[in-house]
């Protein structure tokens, strides 16, 4: 292979398909080998059985159900997804089935982010991130957790978003059922909110808005028509205390900061500082606007009014605006468990891209992310040092709108 072929295998998209089928068939034999060869390790998965065993039972408050890892405190969605499981896999029992399913989630996840990914500009060198990671294979196929389910469902949503204006109205409808089995996905939707306002509008923001509430509603009708407010309380208990035994990110301080109110409304106060620069400068810049362009557009697309300069928006622009809106939400998190890892792995090598950071410090900011992840129990310095590193990527994003992230050109999308 000459030089000049390697360079373009490696930094340009000529090969790419070929470059993602190799990487999902590497991933189908490791993770089959996994599956055979590694012992699986239980966490929630029994748990998880038992509280959706208590819905097969007939119970409808969300109150009494429960497993032996406590309440049950994941909205309806969950209990569907894993009720079906529960059918499958014989009451839980069948634990290789089960396993075998999750594999087929972590491929499909794969597959998807693979897709997403073609819509820009990341070089195929940074691709063999997405599959080298340790603890991600343990979230999928060794602990089977709701997180991967979710995260499948809300690639799907960007995907939708990143095609056609047909296709787009179908992304709130998969965002939605990702939140409705963990709530992390909503950490997307200020996000998918700015792309559907540069879509569509008001309109547009209304509508999806309005799919993703109705399918919360649909998904809940057997619980919200007997027991509204147990269900309300425990699904979507956003006060909810995280044990500090678990925490990824903050082990650094103590016990008593991690718990107290006023370590939580700080995290909560940073989020939305951090928002608000990226909604009021980052995003605009992308497409080379304004803040001011954005918000007047947005009130004009149910006029007819075309081609204004506030309303176009690329597929990679729509993946830099979703990925980083999920991102300040981790760095903002009251607490990483360890499989939260799975909410923002399949980005970490499109926001490494989009840093601008020299590529070595690409890769070295990644080695540190994955050691972080890996180190249990976690300490005050694999704390610190993913708290580090996180920062040093989210300032460099920040700084404004990155080279390597492809704006829209002369042709304008037809507007709604």
């Amino acid at each position: 292979m000459t030089l000049s072929l390697l360079r373009e295998v490696l930094f340009t998209h000529r090969f790419y398909s070929g470059i993602a089928v190799l990487l999902l068939s590497f991933e189908f034999i490791i993770n089959y080998q996994i599956i055979q060869r590694v012992q699986y390790t239980e966490i929630d998965w029994k748990a998880y059985m038992q509280e959706v065993d208590g819905v097969i039972n007939g119970e409808r408050n969300y109150l009494n159900l429960k497993g032996d890892t406590g309440p049950l405190v994941y909205p309806a969605g969950f209990v569907w997804v894993y009720q079906l499981l529960f059918q499958i896999t014989s009451g839980g029992i069948n634990l290789r089935l089960a396993q075998y399913i999750f594999m087929g989630v972590y491929l499909a996840t794969l597959a998807v982010v693979l897709v997403i990914y073609k819509h820009t500009r990341i070089p195929p060198i940074l691709l063999p991130l997405l599959v080298v990671s340790k603890r991600l294979h343990s979230i999928f196929v060794l602990r089977l957790f709701n997180d991967t389910i979710a995260m499948l469902f809300a690639y799907v949503g960007i995907a939708a978003l990143t095609g056609s204006r047909r296709w787009m109205w179908y992304s709130g409808v998969f965002l939605s059922l990702g939140i409705s089995v963990k709530m992390n996905v909503q950490l997307m939707l200020p996000g998918a909110a700015y792309i559907w306002w540069r879509r569509g509008g008001v309109v547009a923001v209304g509508a999806q808005l309005a799919v993703i509430v109705a399918i919360q509603a649909v998904l809940a009708a057997p619980f919200l028509s007997v027991y509204p407010k147990e269900y309300m309380a425990r699904a979507f208990d956003f006060g909810r205390q995280f044990d500090y035994t678990w925490t990824v990110n903050w082990r650094f301080i103590s016990k008593d900061v991690f718990l107290s109110t006023d370590w939580s409304t700080t995290l909560l106060l940073a989020h939305a500082v951090f928002l608000a620069i990226l909604g009021l400068s980052v995003w605009p810049q992308m497409s080379g606007s304004t803040a001011y362009a954005v918000i007047k557009s947005g009130f004009r697309r149910h006029t007819g009014a075309r081609n204004d300069r506030g309303s176009s928006v690329s597929a990679d622009e729509v993946i830099a605006v979703m990925f980083t809106a999920n991102f300040v939400g981790v760095v903002c998190a009251r607490s990483l468990h360890y499989q939260f890892y799975s909410w923002y792995f399949h980005m970490l090598p499109y926001l490494l891209h989009i840093s601008c950071l020299p590529l070595v410090a690409q890769f070295v900011a990644w080695v540190v992310v994955e050691y972080a992840w890996n180190v249990y129990p976690s300490t005050s310095i694999s704390s610190l040092v993913l708290l580090a590193t996180h920062l040093v990527l989210l300032i460099q994003i920040l700084r404004g709108p990155s080279a390597n992230v492809k704006r829209v050109k002369k042709v304008q999308p037809k507007e709604l």
